[in-house]
């Protein structure tokens, strides 16, 4: 009896002592996924550092601040736990800098104390932001797409494989592209993840409007056509944190330029010669909405675009090409915090570069060719954010194109608070146009535009007949320092 007694009690002690384990393990994870990043404090300086959502993995952060505004500035030096790693100048005296870094070759799952610092001629301090500490993440997650099944052989049609891959990747893990030419449909993209493409890996569309069609298009009307890359939040909230970067996205949608003769900057139609003789996908979607019985004006409309966001928050594209849509290279509405970084985007004058609204577009380093329209402002449009804000962007060009900038608002809604260093605008019809409606509560203001270069256009700006005092909008919410003006033709 008294064996079988100590049995039991051996057997309670090995219970209990591995409940305690388990509880230990649970509470170890607690401490670790709950307690602050760093026992470091952030230390108040003359400005402060922001540390982009998006831009810090297990080996980079990257820091972005608002330009010191001090005339003895002469660039700016970066800290690392407190020793200078890098700094920042301009490539020609009064050229304009860049306020953002990114910090590589860092450890994964590391404490660093950041710091940048305003400096003179001399390299004697102007100014210190302050000192923050930020905490690399542990190693994503990283998954092959030729795992799954991709080809990147420029024929097979790799779309079911790319899209099992995508629904694969984890939380904050990648999905990466190799070399090679991925054709595929539209790919829905999910939160919390990133898609890398290796810099000689493209993804391009497959040359059928079928593949990028809206499953409920007849029920809900409007555009029928998904985006190569479609984001898109629901009633449950935003899609968010999304990375895409690297390598090239083609549209596949034209064999050649289609530069428009026509010298109005308000042609935005592609005859349907044009589009017979030159057309790839364009022609296929523009046939299928026909099909359906559209009329080609229609049709034309409708074109698919390469990379839609809907209802998303923090989303980036960084180091990659955009090139060849069918129509826009990129509708962003209803978005809370994008960044475009080293991007180039590449058309054939059939579609605008981006589309926009929402709050806080940061860009660095956007180059726009052959566009009808560079960059289109909205609010409103129809149903979009009431508020489109935040727009800081810096070595902005757009080049060869119909129209640079538009800026258009609807009911009383405001478009406001933009912050342009650096814009090249060259061989353009029109450099900037503003459609503003101006009810209670509602406009366009604080439009800020610095060191800019306007070189070949026929127009510099278009402000309409809707505004009350057009003169009053330039004189105030504009500034052209450095202005190039161009000799009439």
């Amino acid at each position: 009896m008294k064996q079988k007694r100590y049995r039991a009690y051996g057997w309670w002690v090995v219970g209990l002592s591995l409940l305690l384990a388990l509880l230990g393990v649970g509470w170890n994870m607690y401490v670790k996924y709950t307690t602050p990043v760093t026992k470091y404090t952030v230390e108040a300086g003359d400005f402060e550092l922001q540390i982009p959502k998006l831009d810090v993995t297990s080996t980079t952060i990257s820091l972005a601040w608002h330009p010191v505004d001090d005339d003895r500035l002469a660039g700016y030096d970066i800290y690392v736990n407190q020793e200078k790693v890098k700094k920042i100048r301009p490539n020609t005296k009064g050229g304009t800098m860049i306020p953002r870094v990114e910090l590589n070759g860092l450890d994964p799952d590391t404490v660093y104390v950041v710091q940048v610092k305003a400096v003179d001629e001399a390299g004697s301090t102007v100014s210190d932001s302050s000192k923050v500490p930020v905490k690399t993440l542990p190693r994503e997650p990283r998954l092959e797409a030729t795992a799954y099944g991709a080809v990147g052989d420029g024929v097979t049609d790799n779309t079911v494989a790319l899209q099992k891959a995508i629904r694969d990747t984890p939380a904050g893990g990648i999905l990466h592209l190799s070399k090679g030419v991925y054709r595929t449909g539209t790919l829905f993209l999910h939160s919390y993840m990133t898609l890398e493409l290796d810099k000689d890996a493209v993804l391009m569309a497959v040359n059928d409007s079928a593949a990028f069609v809206k499953p409920n298009y007849v029920v809900t009307g409007g555009t029928p056509y998904l985006g190569l890359l479609q984001l898109e939040g629901d009633d449950q909230g935003p899609i968010e944190s999304v990375v895409i970067r690297g390598g090239t996205i083609d549209g596949y949608g034209w064999k050649e330029d289609l530069l428009q003769e026509e010298s109005g900057a308000e042609t935005d139609a592609v005859a349907q010669v044009a589009l017979d003789t030159t057309g790839l996908l364009s022609k296929s979607e523009v046939q299928a909405a026909m099909h359906r019985g559209a009329s080609y004006e229609k049709g034309n409309s409708t074109r698919s675009s390469l990379v839609v966001i809907h209802h998303g928050k923090d989303i980036s594209l960084k180091h990659t090409v955009l090139r060849n849509a069918p129509a826009h290279m990129v509708e962003a509405t209803q978005v809370d915090q994008l960044s475009i970084q080293d991007v180039r985007m590449e058309g054939m004058h059939s579609g605008d570069g981006l589309h926009w609204d929402g709050v806080g577009l940061l860009m660095h380093n956007l180059v726009m060719e052959r566009m009808q329209q560079g960059i289109v402002v909205l609010a409103g449009h129809p149903v979009g954010s009431s508020v489109t804000e935040q727009w800081n962007a810096y070595n902005l060009q757009i080049r060869h194109s119909q129209v640079g900038i538009i800026f258009s608002n609807t009911g009383n809604t405001w478009i406001q608070h933009v912050y342009l260093q650096g814009l090249t605008i060259e061989d353009v019809l029109l450099a900037m146009r503003v459609r503003e409606t101006t009810t209670i509560g509602g406009g366009i203001r604080d439009i800020v535009v610095r060191e800019a270069q306007l070189r070949d256009m026929v127009q510099q700006i278009d402000i309409g007949n809707k505004r009350n005092s057009p003169v009053e909008w330039i004189r105030s919410s504009v500034t052209f320092q450095k202005q190039q003006k161009t000799e009439e033709s």
